[in-house]
């Protein structure tokens, strides 16, 4: 268990709400590569049909979460969906950022860095919300409030991009990838911010304005090897995507994948059916937040009773106000 805390934000690092939620199950899960449960339960609500384990494609957010821990993959991806090179990086894979115990987290899919000190925000997207610009510019500023120490020149941020890949024309103009940087109105000079947000469309229609090999990548995303093999076999032809294959199958031979999928559906299921998140925010939500507050004021050595001691975690739920 690993927190940072500065300036009243509460990084927590990725793993560590698995480890939470299966600290007293009795399965030997622990040894087994830590999940991204926020990414799940996301997944959860939003299929109107479950899907088994083995059903689980790359655009599911449990499943992409997970390929993306691969640096290599990742570093692939990025170069395939921003056209520009991309030096070795570094991912953390479900990224959960409280600014503060009041207002509202985010939790970014994949967050990674490169050599260069660039960070990006990769984030998959199935369900049109129609909240994406908004959305992307307060991912934009969370990611740059975390990247300087007080007193620090403000020339030291960083270049960064939030990337949207998403299974929808987020525009609706039928483009494969819509890319935005801050310009002059008057005479259309760039900001030169170094803040780039980018929004990718598995349902493109202008070929001619998108290079192939995006296209292939960006079908694959949308249909899955069935319909990247429909096109010409590329799975075969395209070593990003043969990648990310080999690495779908690996996670998907794991068995103790499986069960902490299966098992984390079943606890969600049973909050569910016990109203643990009638009208009020999600369990998980709700957690981080208590989280978030309890570290706030020096209880961080508290935590691990929360898992195991329900009478304490009502009663700190009930001190901080959370369990209305």
């Amino acid at each position: 268990m690993f927190f940072t805390c500065m300036r009243s934000r509460v990084y927590i690092r990725p793993g560590f709400f698995a480890n939470f939620l299966l600290s007293n199950l009795r399965f030997a899960i622990m040894e087994a590569k830590e999940v991204s449960v926020s990414a799940f339960l996301e997944e959860r609500r939003n299929m109107t049909v479950k899907k088994s384990f083995q059903e689980l494609e790359y655009k599911d957010a449990y499943l992409f979460a997970l390929t993306m821990e691969d640096e290599e993959i990742c570093r692939g991806v990025l170069e395939r969906v921003l056209g520009i090179p991309v030096k070795k990086v570094r991912v953390q894979s479900e990224n959960v950022l409280l600014v503060n115990s009041d207002s509202r987290g985010i939790r970014m899919d994949v967050f990674a860095d490169d050599e260069e000190g660039t960070v990006f925000d990769v984030e998959m997207q199935t369900t049109d919300k129609g909240n994406l610009p908004k959305r992307s510019r307060y991912y934009q500023a969370q990611m740059d409030s975390g990247q300087l120490k007080p007193g620090e020149d403000f020339q030291k941020l960083p270049k960064s991009f939030v990337i949207f890949l998403c299974t929808f024309d987020p525009f609706g103009r039928g483009r494969w990838r819509y890319t935005f940087e801050e310009r002059c109105l008057e005479d259309g000079e760039g900001l030169g911010d170094g803040a780039c947000k980018v929004f990718l469309n598995t349902k493109g229609v202008c070929d001619e304005q998108a290079p192939e090999e995006l296209v292939r990548f960006l079908t694959y995303v949308g249909e899955g090897s069935r319909g990247s093999s429909g096109n010409g076999g590329c799975v075969q032809e395209d070593p990003l995507i043969s990648q990310i294959d080999a690495r779908i199958a690996s996670l998907k031979q794991n068995r103790r994948m499986e069960e902490q999928f299966m098992l984390f559906g079943e606890m969600l299921d049973d909050e569910r059916k016990e109203g643990f998140e009638e009208g009020r925010r999600s369990a998980e939500d709700r957690l981080l937040a208590l989280i978030g507050r309890m570290q706030a004021e020096g209880l961080g050595a508290e935590i691990p009773r929360l898992s195991k001691e329900p009478d304490f975690l009502k009663e700190m739920y009930k001190r901080f106000q959370l369990d209305k």
